[in-house]
Formats: structure tokens, C-alpha cells, sequence
């Protein structure tokens, strides 16, 4: 399946059991999500791509606004997608996400730009609120402009490019994991600087 064509009449989507609402795993060949277009508003649950090495963009995701959270509570989880260059296809999205924000092997994203609008971010039961893991492109964190507190932790690992954490300035206060990390920097050789993390005040 390298296309979601036949789709583009779908204008809403629902959510399962399990609280997904876009759900699509170990489909390598595809390549495209525009078939999905006619989809606009909220998803009530929330949006996990994993094993799909074939998709280079979100591009066709643009009509969703909101995302909601599945029982483990992650919002968006984007995994071992290692073709994937951009995801602006999420631009429309505004407001708080309920869940936590999941980006793991997705070896060609070189930045966040499209999720600008996401204001606040929750956390999912491992107490990880945002988590950036194998990202070896990605260059900046500034698409991400969220402010105030989370309620998880902030993890960011095997990330070579990164120079900065520029982006981070409206983060006031960070929660904790399971494991009991706030804060985990690991395997970001090229970082230079955390003064985006200026805002952050009273206790980890």
C-alpha cells in the first residue's frame, strides 16, 4: 500500500477503544497521507504513524486541528519513520495537546516547523511529556512553542545536529517520569547551548 487514495471523502475520525483515531503501523511502502485531505476539526483520540518507511512528509493532515490522547497517553507518536523530512502537514493544529508529543527514528527530520501552533503538552503514563529519540538530522526545536508547564519529563537523545534548544523559551516548569528524569540530554554532540530552557524557575 503505497498511497491512502480513496480516502479523500472521509471528512471526521472517530477513535477506538484503545483511543486512537488515526492509527497506521508496519505499512512500509506508503508514501503519501494526502488521501486523508477531506479530514478537518478535532481527532477525539490520538495520531500514531510507526514502521512506515516509506513516508517522506504529513502533507494532507493540514485540516486537523486538534488531537486528542490514547490510553497510554500519547498524543502524537511518530515512529521509525526514517524517510520522513517534514511534518508542516500539521500546521493547523492549535491549542494543547492532552497527551504527549512521541518522535522516535525518523532518521530525515530536520525540524519541528508545523507545530507551532501547539501551545501546551501533556503527558503519557510513563510521565514523558516530550520525547525526541534518534532524530540524527534534526537541526532546531524552534517549530515547538509551548509555554508554561509540563507535567512530564523532557527527553531528547541521539539527536547529532542539534545546536541549540532555542524554541524551549516558554517552558516555565518540567514534571518528571516515571524514572523519576526531568530533564535528559543524551548523545547531542553538537549542542551548544540550553539557554532556551531560560524560563524554567522553582524546582525539577
Amino acid at each position: 500500500l503505497a498511497s491512502l487514495d480513496g480516502l479523500e471523502g472521509i471528512t471526521a475520525i472517530g477513535n477506538d477503544t484503545s483511543g486512537h483515531s488515526l492509527f497506521l503501523n508496519t505499512v512500509p511502502a506508503l508514501e503519501s497521507v494526502s488521501g486523508l485531505c477531506g479530514v478537518a476539526g478535532a481527532l477525539p483520540g490520538s495520531l500514531i504513524i510507526e514502521f512506515v518507511d516509506g513516508l517522506v512528509s504529513l502533507d494532507g493532515l493540514e485540516g486537523i486541528t486538534a488531537i486528542g490522547k490514547e490510553l497510554e497517553g500519547k498524543s502524537i507518536h511518530l515512529r521509525s519513520v526514517p524517510a520522513l523530512q517534514s511534518i508542516v502537514g500539521l500546521r493547523s493544529l492549535a491549542g494543547a495537546l492532552r497527551g504527549s508529543l512521541i518522535i522516535d527514528s525518523a532518521d530525515r527530520l530536520a525540524s519541528l516547523e508545523g507545530l507551532h501552533g501547539i501551545t501546551a503538552i501533556g503527558n503519557d503514563t510513563l510521565g514523558q511529556s516530550i520525547s525526541l529519540n534518534s532524530v540524527p538530522a534534526l537541526e532546531s526545536v524552534t517549530g515547538l512553542r509551548v509555554e508554561g508547564a509540563l507535567p512530564g519529563s523532557l527527553r531528547i537523545n541521539y539527536a547529532d545536529q542539534l545546536v541549540s534548544l532555542d524554541g524551549l523559551e516558554g517552558i516555565t516548569a518540567i514534571g518528571k517520569e516515571l524514572e523519576g528524569k526531568s530533564i535528559h540530554l543524551r548523545s547531542v554532540p553538537a549542542l551548544q547551548s540550553i539557554v532556551g530552557l531560560r524560563s524554567l524557575a522553582g524546582a525539577l
